[in-house]
């Protein structure tokens, strides 16, 4: 009797997650934005008899690598290649592994045999989209996975992601849309869609999507950043103040949200001290930090700058945060 074997349906890829830092202008600081939400893993579902003895490698090496046993999985997904050298399967999930550990080169030979021998073979052109380093090329093997399976909303997902990283803003929206049309259950979707249109300057439509995006994931930190940083460029600086607090709740390690919220900070201090110099009321709209006095928020600034350092004391713009903070200080004197 044939098998099923059911493959690592979106297995989320933790080594592309690390966040991008900008670099600061020494005039005009900017907020950091997070990355895009990297792509899933994703594999199809096969039939495979139970007497077909690469196959039976195959369904091992997944089990190892389902584990995280990755090495484990090279040497399994190796020996079924020695009995069946034409299994593109086996060369993507070795790929797949190589990946795993780093071996970006070793990962990059795989998918393309995988490809050589079927260029339908989703997982290689997904694989070959995340480890090569020309964005036009990626797109393009997501572009040719797509084409072979145009109902896939994580694929769909995946090719907005690189689009957007490429600075195709326009497509990555249309790419969004159409994975949220397939699967409208899919945060990752709604994230990158958001960061496309924070990316267009279109601010309301990506606050609405970073919503969507933590109602099916509440207390998602690098969501919560990105809804500060659109209430920021939207003036909002309370409601930034609000959002970083959240996201450093969620996730407290991360660096530039403690940047992000001493910008924040400084800009609440900006405009109190201008009222106060004007003699104009605060608005309503700047919540609890309306009784708040300007030099108390230069000083929240500046600690929140120092616990960015003691959190990355080697950023590259560490000199520059260093003078922000003595800035800070004597503003707050």
């Amino acid at each position: 009797m044939p098998a099923k074997r059911r493959t690592m349906l979106v297995a989320v890829l933790t080594a592309a997650t690390l966040p991008l830092v900008a670099v600061l202008s020494a005039c005009t600081p900017k907020p950091a934005e997070t990355a895009l939400e990297p792509p899933p893993i994703v594999q199809s579902e096969e039939v495979a008899s139970d007497l077909d003895p690469a196959q039976t490698l195959i369904n091992l090496a997944i089990e190892y690598y389902n584990e995280g046993f990755y090495a484990q999985a090279i040497d399994e997904y190796r020996r079924a290649l020695e009995v069946n050298p034409y299994g593109d399967d086996a060369h993507a999930g070795m790929g797949m592994s190589y990946y795993r550990l780093g071996r970006r080169e070793d990962a990059e030979r795989s998918f393309r045999r995988a490809l050589r021998l079927n260029e339908r073979n989703l997982i290689a052109r997904n694989g070959l989209a995340l480890v090569l380093d020309d964005q036009q090329e990626r797109a393009v093997q997501l572009e040719a996975a797509v084409s072979y399976n145009p109902e896939a909303p994580e694929l769909r997902n995946n090719l907005c992601y690189f689009l957007a990283e490429s600075g195709d803003y326009d497509r990555a929206v249309e790419e969004c849309t159409e994975s949220i049309r397939l699967d409208s259950t899919n945060e990752h979707a709604h994230y990158n869609l958001g960061y496309a249109y924070q990316q267009q300057g279109r601010l309301d439509m990506a606050l609405e999507q970073y919503h969507l995006a933590r109602m099916i994931r509440p207390g998602w930190a690098r969501v919560l950043n990105n809804v500060g940083l659109v209430y920021y460029y939207k003036s909002r600086f309370a409601d930034a103040v609000e959002a970083y607090d959240a996201a450093i709740e969620a996730e407290d390690g991360e660096a530039i949200f403690r940047y992000n919220l001493a910008l924040a900070y400084e800009a609440l201090g900006h405009r109190l001290q201008a009222l106060e110099r004007d003699d104009q009321p605060v608005p309503s709209t700047y919540g609890s930090f309306a009784r708040s006095e300007w030099r108390s928020l230069y000083r929240r600034a500046a600690d929140e700058m120092r616990a960015y350092l003691d959190i990355d004391p080697n950023v590259p713009n560490a000199s520059r945060v260093r003078a922000k903070i003595n800035e800070l200080r004597r503003r707050a004197s």
